[in-house]
């Protein structure tokens, strides 16, 4: 492992492990408002870099970043609740935190190892079908198929070099190209992000669903760019329903905005709350997309045609 990538895979990890242990160091022997004084000073300082961290996507899953967070937590109670620091038991803690925290992380990177290595991109570039999934498409033979998947491939690269934002991500004529067809930058992003992370959305689903956006942006909206977006106060709630089936008012018009291209910056359409209600209806998400566009306005449509996949007709 070369210095870049143990930075981006451990580097907090280890800053917070010694950022720990220098606490209960100035700690030991010393007086109760120091205790606190500087409790107070490196929460403060390892709250920072968390934030840091968050922003820079440097935890791979919601139990990861809790972990560290409790880490930080367990600084603040310390000084506040333990009145006398005057003996090397925190070592004990220190290493149970590194166990289960660094154990948990290395299962995690172990996993985006498995479904990013060196084979991944070549399924992609090639349309060659491997383990993860990325089999050949019908589309293969157009231009911008092949360009979509030059572009998912270096994202991807991008992703395991530890450029995880939109704009680091792609370049400006990757950008371009994506403007063209009519995705962002920001979708492209979270397609690779979460398929790294968490094996889901396939690039084969990606392609669809770029497909399917391009070929509504082209000839039904003319190549003309949204020129709003709505906001995500205006969304259904997650919990809203219609007879019965939870979620489904909201990826409806998810989907809408999805093809207009009026999805704000922090929606994703495929999202971790998408693929689990798609799942349960047995449809993909090129297909529930597909079902969204020929139906048009229709909502009673869209929901008879959910219900009759979902068995519920």
């Amino acid at each position: 492992m070369n210095r870049s990538n143990l930075v981006e895979r451990w580097g907090f990890s280890l800053l917070l492990l010694a950022g720990y242990l220098a606490m209960f160091h100035l700690w030991f022997g010393s007086r109760r408002p120091w205790i606190v004084a500087t409790g107070l000073t490196g929460a403060g300082l390892m709250s920072w870099g968390f934030a840091r961290a968050v922003r820079g996507s440097y935890f791979l899953d919601q139990w990861d970043a809790l972990g560290h967070a409790l880490v930080i937590l367990d600084v603040v109670l310390e000084a506040f609740l333990i009145r006398e620091h005057d003996h090397l038991g925190f070592y004990l803690c220190a290493a149970a935190f590194a166990l289960v925290l660094g154990g948990y992380r290395a299962w995690l990177w172990r996993g985006v190892d498995r479904r990013s290595g060196p084979g991944l991109v070549g399924a992609i570039v090639t349309g060659g079908s491997e383990s993860s999934g990325l089999g050949s498409s019908p589309m293969s033979n157009d231009a911008w198929v092949t360009e979509f998947r030059n572009v998912y491939a270096r994202g991807v690269e991008a992703w395991r070099a530890g450029r995880k934002s939109p704009a680091s991500m792609f370049s400006e004529p990757d950008q371009a190209f994506l403007h063209g067809i009519g995705c962002t930058a920001q979708e492209a992003f979270d397609f690779v992000d979460d398929f790294i992370r968490y094996g889901e959305p396939s690039f084969e689903d990606a392609l669809e669903v770029a497909s399917i956006r391009r070929d509504f942006f082209l000839n039904q909206l003319g190549g003309v760019h949204a020129t709003t977006r709505m906001s995500m106060d205006e969304l259904p709630p997650k919990a809203a329903a219609v007879d019965g089936i939870s979620w489904l008012p909201r990826i409806i018009v998810k989907a809408r905005l999805k093809l207009r291209g009026e999805m704000p910056g922090d929606l994703m359409y495929g999202c971790g709350g998408d693929r689990q209600f798609l799942a349960s209806i047995r449809m993909s998400l090129p297909a529930f997309l597909k079902l969204v566009r020929d139906c048009g306005s229709d909502d009673r449509k869209i929901i008879d045609a959910v219900k009759r996949s979902a068995g519920r007709a």
